[in-house]
């Protein structure tokens, strides 16, 4: 097994650019820390590369590591720089193409759209609340944040890597519910009506826009339904995941 302790170790290099946001963006692989994690992320179809683990954590007479896969043992100085957690083990996995060809949806589909979203524990925790309701996709229109953020993997507990995910602009998003004929129901303020009055049958989509501003003109022109979630107090805006989950419970309750 290989040991790398020097911080100058080009493999080394490689590794810690996949916690940075341009370096995770640009790559084709990802990490995911902890054991737990790295076993949901295989079990649900993601190729593992390469697994790397720090002797001084991972004890590896208690824990099974795949014999396939090719294991990197690094010092307790540099798994630090790449992770906090302590069960002492990393996976390096390879990303899926997560366009809108790869979707594979059900008769009366049910998709989450989020347009612009950037606080990736938001963004997990929509995954987790999507996966607990029966979502069939989410889309993440126009995208800010790496998918596979670390904070996103750990919200979502997982869920981001077996929900049905993809990537894509407002105008191939828009175009793609269009053509298949799916319901466009968009989270507004201004002009809008009560969420629980309308009708969330069918194939249909709600789409939540970013965490510090309105959902887009091409979504407000494009709409089916413009929908609001009542307030009472001063704040006339709720946290995305929030807001996400009411009306995604909402409209589970008027489907069954």
């Amino acid at each position: 097994m290989k040991f790398i302790e020097s911080q100058n170790n080009k493999e080394f290099k490689d590794l810690k650019k996949l916690i940075s946001r341009s370096g995770a963006r640009k790559s084709k692989n990802f990490i995911v820390e902890g054991k737990k994690e790295l076993l949901n992320c295989k079990d649900c179809g993601f190729n593992l590369t390469k697994i790397y683990i720090c002797s001084e954590f991972f004890d590896k007479t208690k824990n099974k590591i795949q014999k396939k896969s090719e294991v990197v043992d690094l010092s307790k100085t540099l798994f630090k720089k790449i992770s906090k957690q302590t069960d002492g083990i990393i996976g390096l996995f390879q990303k899926k193409d997560l366009d809108l060809k790869s979707l594979n949806l059900p008769k009366n589909a049910f998709i989450i759209v989020l347009e612009s979203p950037e606080k990736p524990g938001n963004i997990g925790a929509v995954f987790r609340t999507a996966d607990a309701a029966g979502v069939d996709a989410i889309i993440i229109s126009n995208p800010k944040t790496e998918i596979y953020n670390q904070n996103i993997i750990r919200n979502s507990i997982g869920s981001v890597f077996s929900m049905q995910t993809a990537l894509a602009t407002n105008k191939e998003t828009i175009k793609f519910l269009k053509d298949k004929n799916i319901k466009i129901i968009s989270t507004l303020i201004k002009n809008s009506i009560d969420f629980r009055s309308i009708n969330y049958q069918g194939s249909i989509s709600i789409i939540v826009g970013p965490e510090e501003s309105s959902l887009s003109r091409e979504w407000v022109d494009e709409s089916n339904e413009k929908i609001k979630i009542p307030m009472k107090g001063k704040m006339n805006s709720l946290n995305l995941s929030v807001s996400a989950a009411i009306v995604i419970f909402e409209a589970i309750k008027k489907r069954n």
